[in-house]
């Protein structure tokens, strides 16, 4: 009898296993097929992957990834960042000019800052470097930039 019952416990043990089991890999399905999330995915992307040369405003960056995809391909896009002293910059890459990326900065909409990058270095570290914050890349952004204009 004693047999029995145990025989019976590692039955039901591992019946629950399997339960949770399936349950757990139910969950993660549903997850991966959730309608919203991937809503959400081919709406960055269509906002990301437009026509190269038609201008993508991602606002005030929510999602950097809309910024920062078309900026290291130095394809029209701009973005609007707030200062520490709650003014607005508004970043923009223009595109290809002369086989240079044309960077522009605009504080409460006046430009000041206008510069032409060699394509190879047209990434988040050398807009950085525009507003002050040292990444080495000084002699880059005085050699490829005008203030005002």
């Amino acid at each position: 009898m004693k047999k029995r019952t145990n025989i019976l416990l590692i039955v039901s043990f591992v019946l629950i296993i399997l339960v949770v089991v399936f349950l757990i890999l139910t969950n993660q399905n549903s997850k991966s097929n959730n309608p919203s999330t991937s809503n959400n995915l081919q709406t960055n992307n269509q906002q990301v992957n437009k026509n190269i040369n038609e201008m993508v405003d991602c606002g005030k960056m929510e999602n950097p990834n809309c910024f920062m995809i078309r900026m290291n391909e130095c394809l029209p896009v701009k973005g609007v960042l707030t200062g520490t002293d709650g003014s607005n910059i508004e970043i923009s890459i223009l595109g290809i000019e002369n086989n240079t990326c044309h960077f522009q900065r605009r504080v409460n909409n006046i430009l000041n800052l206008n510069c032409f990058f060699p394509k190879e270095t047209m990434n988040w570290d050398t807009i950085d470097q525009t507003f002050g914050n040292d990444h080495g890349l000084q002699s880059i952004v005085d050699s490829s930039c005008n203030s005002g204009w």
